[in-house]
């Protein structure tokens, strides 16, 4: 109870409540939606999620804008950030939840479905093997520093012991908490302490899930609304419980750095409370750094698997699997490390960082590739980690034949394993030295019509990514 009066208190300080959207004549009756209790969700817990959900729902929050809190400027030169999809879906090796819908051309599986089958892999999920502190510790010697957990996928299972909903470890697992030595193993790290949390959460009653009947075939077909006012008491409802959720995930850890959503939504609704969720949450957290995928709203963008095009505008992280599947699947290799150092330098370079993902077993161990990629890419950090984690971003796109990075008075020139011949860079000024970074020996170069020329030495080439270090007279770059 005292959680809960601090998390209204917040509220009550951070968004006036004021009846943004339906009046407080048009709110629902919390009465009413008792009855649409989740099952597994005590009595008191439900009425205390109403009543809180109720109070976002109704606040008169401000246009979301992205942060500027002082506590959220590491953000932008991260670099380098570690994704875990885990859980149930780890136990058969499959792809997280979407693995239960038929005929899903990106990893649905014929013996996933129907759902049940699916759902059974809670009764198997077991870490006895669980070492998060083994895995932050690999991850900061190979330059992450941030990281993002699962906590609850669209499948609805919840790492925690939520006290909403039957599908946790507070039925499966006699009420371990998976997250605490997560979020304790960041810390000891020096790690940032990401969250991802799926809104959408298909074994909530009654979701309307996009492939109806969990079957691709029948995606979109969802049968006519035959009365609004009930399905938008669902929907009050469904919120409700995301919202009581997030309160646990916002008040029991601490501080948290990152809140990872990904997806919003009920058939036949159109108001999410976008603004409201996300100013309340701001107010438990201040300095809380949140990607855009609660109504498109948030202070980074998350360009999935592919890189972008073109630079992003504004705060933005690509995400992409290191063996080419989210969840656990041993029988796939990890891209190599020169792979991963090379989209990373991609999204350095336009000023982006790289979430790359990884899925620990079902025993709570991490796979072997996991740690020999972590290995090859701590040797490389050793000697070159300035240029990318803390770096800023290239002046331009056209600077030079290779991707750069900045610090201060410093142009760092990535010539990664795919460049060939000569590298070379505009410039309006003299440098005052050009060197490899990691060897510090002094490089030569030839200057014609605003473009400097440097060969590397036969011999002298990182098999990962060769980094030349320019450094500019002070106060010319």
């Amino acid at each position: 109870m005292i959680v809960r009066v601090a998390a209204l208190c917040v509220l009550a300080a951070c968004v006036s409540v004021a009846g943004a959207g339906r009046s407080r004549a048009e709110s629902p009756d919390i009465d009413a939606l008792m009855g649409l209790r989740p099952p597994g969700t005590d009595e008191a817990a439900w009425r205390a999620a109403l009543e809180l959900a109720g109070a976002v729902r109704s606040s008169e929050a401000p246009r979301f804008e992205p942060t500027t809190d002082p506590g959220a400027a590491w953000y932008p030169k991260a670099g380098l950030g570690l994704f875990m999809h885990w859980g149930i879906h780890s136990v058969a090796g499959v792809q997280p939840s979407w693995a239960m819908i038929k005929d899903y051309p990106a990893g649905g599986e014929a013996d996933m479905h129907p759902p049940e089958r699916y759902y059974a892999l809670a009764n198997e999920f077991d870490p006895q093997a669980y070492d998060p502190d083994k895995w932050m510790a690999a991850a900061k010697a190979a330059g992450f520093t941030y990281a993002v957990l699962t906590t609850k996928h669209h499948d609805g299972y919840a790492l925690w012991p939520t006290a909403y909903g039957d599908m946790s470890t507070r039925q499966y697992l006699d009420g371990r908490d998976l997250l605490e030595p997560y979020v304790a193993a960041c810390r000891k790290h020096g790690l940032k302490v990401g969250f991802y949390f799926s809104p959408r959460d298909w074994h909530y009653p009654r979701y309307p899930l996009s492939d109806v009947d969990f079957d691709y075939n029948k995606r979109g077909q969802h049968p006519p609304i035959a009365d609004a006012a009930a399905n938008q008491r669902r929907f009050d409802a469904f919120y409700a419980y995301t919202v009581g959720q997030l309160e646990e995930l916002l008040t029991r850890y601490g501080p948290i750095d990152v809140l990872w959503f990904d997806g919003m939504g009920w058939h036949g609704v159109s108001d999410i409370h976008t603004d409201q969720t996300l100013a309340w949450i701001r107010g438990l957290q201040p300095h809380i750094v949140m990607n855009n995928r609660w109504g498109g709203k948030g202070d980074f963008t998350t360009p999935e698997w592919n890189f972008p095009e073109g630079r992003p505008v504004g705060w933005w992280e690509n995400c992409v699997a290191w063996n080419g599947h989210w969840g656990y699947n041993p029988a796939r290799p990890f891209q190599t490390a020169a792979w991963a150092l090379d989209r990373l330098v991609r999204a350095r370079a336009w000023g982006g960082n790289f979430l790359l993902n990884v899925g620990p077993a079902p025993d709570g161990t991490m796979p072997a590739g996991f740690y020999e990629r972590c290995e090859e890419l701590a040797a490389w950090m050793a000697h070159s980690r300035v240029s990318l984690i803390g770096a800023g971003p290239a002046p331009a796109d056209d600077c030079a034949n290779v991707p750069v990075t900045t610090g201060d008075a410093m142009w760092y020139l990535h010539v990664t394993p795919g460049h060939e011949g000569p590298i070379t860079f505009k410039a309006d000024a003299e440098p005052e030295r050009v060197a490899l970074l990691r060897t510090g020996q002094a490089l030569p170069y030839e200057a014609a019509g605003g473009t400097l020329s440097v060969s590397l030495p036969a011999g002298e080439r990182d098999a990962l990514d060769e980094v030349i270090a320019v450094q500019w007279p002070a106060g010319q770059r």
